[in-house]
């Protein structure tokens, strides 16, 4: 039988993943351009979570400017695109920071992530334990990395996962599509942006 189409908000958190300065306001202005469906995507999701009183969390990627926490393991794509598999922003940077529209208000809660994963050595499953909430809405980048990551995470830890696809982006359109529309189908349910907002306010 089909999962109902509905959210116990009481139950559920919003967790906004790497929606950092670097990947939704980069300097150069085409990439800017195409990013902004995605951060005015993000600027719904947010209020509409906040609104009905849905915790928000932000994870930014973030390694040492000195890169002693950065662990260069051999990869496959690594070696065939010279691209390393982690390219966190510089802690403490402004590009590791979050976008005016969608800056972390006083009761919402950032955790530095230093992994693919929103959990991996982040405090994310405990905060969401110690709130009750089994539950989480997510989106952001890149989908089939940092994202489907935490999806299969949040399913080891028996937590159930809503992905908005409008929330999600990556540089790859194949293998996005690939996540959305196979991969984390798995693990997750993947819903539109209006849908997620209106099963929020039933």
């Amino acid at each position: 039988m089909p999962e109902p189409e509905r959210i116990d908000r009481r139950r559920t958190a919003l967790i906004a993943y790497d929606v950092c300065r670097r990947a939704l306001t980069p300097s150069d202005p085409a990439r800017r351009a195409a990013m902004r469906p995605v951060l005015d995507a993000w600027v719904q999701m947010i209020a509409a979570a906040r609104a009905v009183g849905v915790p928000v969390i932000y994870t930014t990627p973030v390694s040492r400017a000195d890169g002693a926490d950065v662990v260069l393991l051999p990869t496959d794509l690594s070696a065939e695109t010279g691209v390393p598999p982690l390219t966190n922003g510089v802690e403490g940077t402004a590009e590791a920071g979050f976008p005016d529209e969608i800056a972390p208000g006083p009761s919402d809660y950032v955790f530095l992530k230093r992994r693919p994963s929103a959990f991996y050595g982040t405090g994310v499953a405990e905060l969401l334990h110690m709130l009750r909430r089994d539950t989480v809405i997510i989106g952001g980048g890149a989908t089939n990395r940092g994202v489907e990551t935490s999806v299969r995470e949040a399913f080891n830890f028996d937590i159930a996962s809503i992905v908005v696809r409008e929330c999600c982006w990556s540089g790859d359109a194949a293998a996005q599509a690939y996540s959305l529309d196979k991969a984390m189908k798995m693990y997750a349910r993947i819903r539109r942006l209006e849908q997620v907002v209106a099963m929020l306010r039933e």
